[in-house]
C-alpha cells in the first residue's frame, strides 16, 4: 500500500509541475479539467498516507481494495493527453492510448469496490492476491478489446470507447453490488457497522461518478464532498469493525 501511496504522490507532482510550466496555455476549459484532477490526486495521496498509518497493523481486504479504488483516480491524469491529440499537437494514437488508460482505471476501480464487497461477505483473506490479479487482467483485457472512436467525445472528457452506455451501466452496477454485499453482511452477522460502511461506500462511489462525468465547478465540488465524506465514514467504521473483532 505504501508503494501505491508513493505512486499517487508522483502523479500529483506531475500535475503540479506540468501546470506550473504551462501556465500561459491554461484556458477556462483546461481549468475545469485541471482542478478536479488535481483535487483527486491530492485526495488520493492524502488518503493513502492516512490508510497506511491507520491500517498498517490490520489485515483488512476490504480497506485494501477500497484503497485500490482510490488509487485508480491517478489514471485520470491521462485525460490531459486527449485534447492535445484532438488539436493535432500529438498523434491520435496517443489520445487513443490515453483513453484506454483512463478506462483501465475506471474498470479497475469498479472491480476493486466489487472485490471489497466480496470479502465483506466472507471470502478468505488469503485469496486477496489472486482476486487482485484477476481484476487487473480483466481490466486490461477490456480496454485492449474495446474500440476507441476518435471522432466522438463522451462525458468524462475522453474519446468514446465501444458501447459507452453499457460500460457506464456495468460500472455502476458493480459498485451497487459492492454496497449490497456490505448490507447483506451486516444483516447476516447482525452487525450494523456494515450498514454504515455500505453508506460510506455509496457516498464515495457517487462522488467519484460526479467527478468523472460532470463538468463544472459545482458538480466537482459536490462530488469531492461526497467522496471525502464517504471515505471518512468507510475508513472509520471499518477500523471500528476490526477493532472489535
Amino acid at each position: 500500500m505504501l508503494v501505491l501511496a508513493l505512486l499517487s504522490i508522483s502523479a500529483l507532482t506531475i500535475v503540479i509541475i506540468g501546470t506550473v510550466r504551462n501556465l500561459e496555455f491554461i484556458t477556462e476549459t483546461t481549468l475545469t479539467l485541471l482542478l478536479p484532477i488535481t483535487a483527486l490526486m491530492l485526495f488520493a495521496s492524502t488518503a493513502a498516507i492516512f490508510i497506511f498509518l491507520t491500517f498498517r497493523n490490520t489485515a483488512s481486504a476490504e480497506i485494501f481494495f477500497f484503497y485500490i479504488f482510490i488509487f485508480t483516480f491517478s489514471f485520470d491524469i491521462f485525460k490531459f493527453i486527449i485534447p492535445m491529440s484532438a488539436g493535432a499537437e500529438l498523434p491520435f494514437s496517443y489520445g487513443m492510448m490515453a483513453t484506454r488508460l483512463v478506462y483501465f482505471g475506471r474498470f479497475m476501480g469498479a472491480l476493486a469496490l466489487f472485490c471489497s464487497g466480496l470479502f465483506s461477505s466472507g471470502m478468505e483473506y488469503q485469496r486477496m492476491g489472486f482476486v487482485l490479479s484477476v481484476s487487473i487482467i480483466i481490466s486490461a483485457a477490456l480496454v485492449w478489446m474495446l474500440p476507441v472512436d476518435i471522432s466522438s467525445s463522451v462525458p468524462g472528457n475522453t474519446w468514446e470507447i465501444g458501447r459507452f452506455l453499457e460500460i457506464a451501466i456495468a460500472i455502476g452496477l458493480l459498485k451497487l453490488i459492492a454496497v449490497l454485499n456490505f448490507i447483506i453482511a451486516g444483516l447476516k452477522n447482525e452487525n450494523y457497522e456494515y450498514l454504515l460502511i455500505a453508506a460510506g461506500l455509496f457516498l464515495a462511489a457517487a462522488g467519484r461518478e460526479l467527478l468523472f462525468y460532470m463538468p463544472g465547478y459545482i458538480p466537482a465540488a459536490a462530488g469531492f464532498i461526497l467522496l471525502v465524506t464517504g471515505t471518512i465514514i468507510f475508513g472509520i467504521r471499518t477500523h471500528q469493525l476490526y477493532l472489535w473483532e
